[in-house]
């Protein structure tokens, strides 16, 4: 079952694939939305790394690529705003669910952040 990171993500790739740009300069804006649906992608390919990785080490890892990659769509989504070259009725779902990625993004980091636990066994802590 897909953690809600992992659906966040996907539903963000899904949403910034169906925004429509219009407007002057539409064909810098058109780059900005490519940006912005391609790191939307990566963003769901980091989230599945993670979801998968085999070490704490390597979590963490894809953890904070996650982090630079919601900030880049956050940059997107509010650059494709100023312009005019989306809504403000698309672009406030958008930021949104970027921040709501952003606060699992940084839950996840600190959680990495604590010292390994102990290893237990029988509720009982092992000793080297």
């Amino acid at each position: 079952m897909a953690s809600p990171l992992q659906q966040r993500c996907y539903e963000l790739a899904v949403r910034a694939s169906h925004l429509w740009i219009s407007g002057q300069g539409a064909h810098h804006a058109r780059e900005l939305h490519r940006r912005l649906f391609e790191t939307s992608v990566d963003l769901g390919a980091w989230t599945e790394r993670a979801a998968g990785a085999p070490s704490r080490e390597l979590f963490r890892s894809c953890i904070y690529e996650l982090n630079t990659h919601v900030r880049l769509v956050k940059l997107w989504v509010r650059l494709l705003d100023d312009v005019g070259a989306i809504e403000p009725e698309q672009a406030v779902p958008l930021h949104e669910l970027a921040e709501e990625i952003h606060r699992l993004v940084l839950a996840a980091l600190r959680t990495t952040r604590d010292a390994p636990a102990e290893p237990v066994r029988n509720g009982q802590p092992l000793h080297a």
